[in-house]
């Protein structure tokens, strides 16, 4: 009985330890990016959303946050994606994105131009 009360304490302390000390997440949550790591995670994840959902009917996308790194260590940041003359609330990210559904596409769809406004209200167009 006296060695399995070893191994239980033993255990509990390597567990307690562990996630006080080496969790995967440890830090993550707390990094600050500067703004032209932002602005460059802005303009790729504009990219990604424009390759994953090439509607030709995709008119803009406006970043409201300047982003962040989350919990899980993904940037995302709030951006506002008009489609259609509708606007469509999205958190974007490098990893995941999500928010409103948008409209379905179209088959043979093909992006066309879409202006991209960043936080710092800057903009360009990307085709």
């Amino acid at each position: 009985m006296a060695r399995y009360r070893q191994v239980v304490v033993a255990l509990a302390t390597g567990v307690t330890t562990g996630l006080g000390g080496c969790s995967v997440f440890r830090g993550v949550v707390n990094q600050q990016l500067t703004t032209e790591e932002n602005l460059a995670n802005q303009r790729t994840v504009a990219l990604q959303t424009m390759r994953d959902y090439p509607n030709p009917a995709l008119e803009s996308i406006r970043f409201t946050s300047e982003g962040h790194v989350n919990g899980a260590g993904d940037w995302n940041a709030n951006a506002i994606v008009t489609i259609e003359g509708k606007e469509y609330r999205e958190l974007l990210g490098i990893h995941l994105s999500g928010g409103d559904i948008f409209p379905t596409l179209p088959p043979g769809s093909v992006a066309g131009p879409v202006t991209i406004s960043y936080s710092n209200g800057t903009s360009e167009v990307l085709t």
